[in-house]
């Protein structure tokens, strides 16, 4: 009875899967790079999804101008003091100094925001937040621990940012 059950459950679920009606899918409208490009910014409501049939990606209009959706992660030199940007949010630092430098953490950055440093040098980093920013770690450590050393840094409400990593204290 059970090997019976079994059969009549796979069967009607292979038969279930193979109803979905390809007609019924979501399609978004499909353009080339140099298509994307020419359309007239003015006539574009934010939020508009495009797939770039050059770049084989989806994009989306944010307003002003078309951003990729799903990017990967990118790797960004630094070899002094810096202080982040809305633009770093998604990415990787990597910080190459033979000093220590520091990595400030301004107001103002999204909920979310999410962050990798790197210490690939021997200057280590140390963590701060400008006025107004509350940078959290369990243990209080908020500086890379040496050469090779890694930290994470996310924003989990306004102006609170977590650190976690390859840590020591200052």
């Amino acid at each position: 009875m059970r090997k019976l059950l079994f059969l009549v459950l796979f069967t009607s679920s292979i038969h279930a899967i193979s109803q979905i009606d390809a007609n019924a899918l979501l399609v978004l409208p499909r353009a080339t790079t140099a298509d994307i490009n020419s359309i007239s910014t003015i006539t574009i409501q934010e939020g508009a999804l495009i797939f770039d049939t050059d770049k084989k990606k989806v994009f989306e209009f944010n307003g002003t101008e078309w951003k990729e959706l799903l990017t990967p992660p990118s790797v960004f030199p630094k070899t002094g003091n810096y202080t982040l940007t809305e633009n770093d949010n998604g990415n990787i630092l990597t910080f190459d100094s033979i000093t220590d430098i520091t990595l400030t953490i301004p107001n103002g950055l999204p909920i979310g925001y999410n962050i990798s440093i790197y210490q690939i040098g021997n200057g280590k980093i140390t963590i701060s937040g400008a006025g107004g920013v509350t940078i959290k770690n369990r243990l209080l450590r908020f500086k890379t621990a040496g050469l090779d050393a890694g930290a994470g840094i996310v924003s989990t409400s306004t102006n609170v940012f977590h650190v976690t990593g390859d840590l020591k204290r200052n």
